[in-house]
């Protein structure tokens, strides 16, 4: 069974509640047949090989540029990037089409990485590095495609996490990885709010930006005593890190539990907020782990097969660093898996057993 629910599924809840009335599933079809006469015109091969050719046309107005030699003129190279940005947002918010929807996407990205290179060259790379931010979050905001959103969004969090790094201490890095964290769970908690909004159409891609960013970040971070550099030994020590990300999680559960109508300082409460301390005492010097716990019960609790499978992947890379880790011993780690292994199995059980819920009458069919 799929975590997301059929349309089926849930026109007959609503029907049962009172909802919607008889005729709510005849009115659903019409507006999908409509939807799909008008989105999926074009077969996928078609928008394929438009969007192959609206990127190669990109790639040969870049090499145009290359051979002209504005790559040795600083500021002129800044100044083109700076104006491609410009010409391709308002040609996006003017024209519609596959092919000019993958052209201003590439000439986008493209003009942001040449203003970002040529300031580098004309500062430091910090300089380029806040200049590439900068872009990135008015482009959040003014450029209307999801693909662009998430981009930008990956773009502005690998960009602040470097700047906090470089410019301030790798403690205040850490403070930022916890604020994405924060703000992955609060988007995906309030998204049912949030969407209808002045920014509803920003939440989907920069929640899902901050999901596959966050691993990688998180990784990231974990592997920094590898690199003995003076920014990465100013960091926070990894329990304190496991300590917030532990609170996050518990937070984030206390409040799924009062969406589902259990009451968290009663039996259930304590079972989950007791596996879930248990699970972080255990990897206490490998924080991805319970970040991952997190993840993955924000995706089961709103049904969401990618935030699963990225949470279930972030898992394992996270066990797998975890036992592979030289300062822990063997005898730790064995003990840690088994450990966090029957917590889970028998949190399972024991809500399962506590709290049966019974199939609805489309499963029982």
């Amino acid at each position: 069974m799929s975590l997301r629910p059929s349309i089926q599924q849930v026109l007959e809840g609503l029907r049962r509640e009172g909802q919607v009335d008889e005729l709510a599933g005849s009115r659903a079809r019409s507006t999908l047949e409509v939807h799909q006469r008008t989105s999926t015109a074009s077969p996928w091969f078609v928008k394929a090989f438009a969007a192959f050719g609206a990127w190669l046309a990109a790639l040969f107005l870049l090499s145009f540029f290359a051979c002209v030699g504005l790559w040795d003129e600083e500021e002129v190279f800044a100044v083109v990037g700076i104006v491609l940005v410009i010409a391709a947002v308002a040609l996006r918010r003017t024209i519609h089409g596959v092919f000019l929807e993958q052209l201003t996407l590439a000439l986008t990205l493209a003009g942001v990485g040449m203003a970002g290179a040529g300031v580098a060259q004309l500062g430091s790379d910090n300089a380029g590095v806040g200049a590439g931010l900068v872009l990135c979050l008015v482009l959040l905001f003014v450029y209307p495609d999801a693909t662009l959103r998430f981009l930008a969004t990956l773009g502005a969090g690998a960009a602040s996490l470097y700047l906090l790094l470089e410019l301030v201490s790798g403690q205040v890095m850490d403070l930022g990885l916890l604020a994405c964290t924060g703000l992955l769970h609060w988007l995906f908690l309030q998204q049912a709010r949030l969407r209808t909004g002045k920014y509803g159409d920003l939440v989907g891609p920069v929640s899902f930006a901050l999901a596959c960013g966050l691993p990688a970040a998180m990784l990231t971070r974990l592997a920094s005593f590898l690199v003995e550099t003076h920014e990465w030994s100013q960091t926070l020590p990894m329990p304190l890190l496991t300590l917030g990300l532990t609170a996050i999680t518990l937070y984030t559960a206390w409040l799924i539990m009062r969406e589902h109508d259990l009451a968290p300082s009663g039996a259930p409460g304590a079972a989950v907020f007791a596996a879930l301390t248990l699970v972080a005492v255990l990897t206490v010097h490998t924080p991805t782990v319970i970040c991952a716990v997190g993840l993955m019960a924000l995706g089961f609790h709103r049904r969401s097969s990618l935030m699963v499978g990225i949470a279930t992947a972030f898992l394992l890379a996270s066990g797998a660093w975890y036992y592979y880790d030289l300062s822990v011993t063997l005898l730790a780690k064995a003990l840690a898996l088994m450990g966090s292994g029957l917590v889970l199995l028998g949190l399972r059980l024991f809500l399962s057993r506590r709290f049966p819920q019974a199939p609805s009458p489309v499963e029982a069919r």
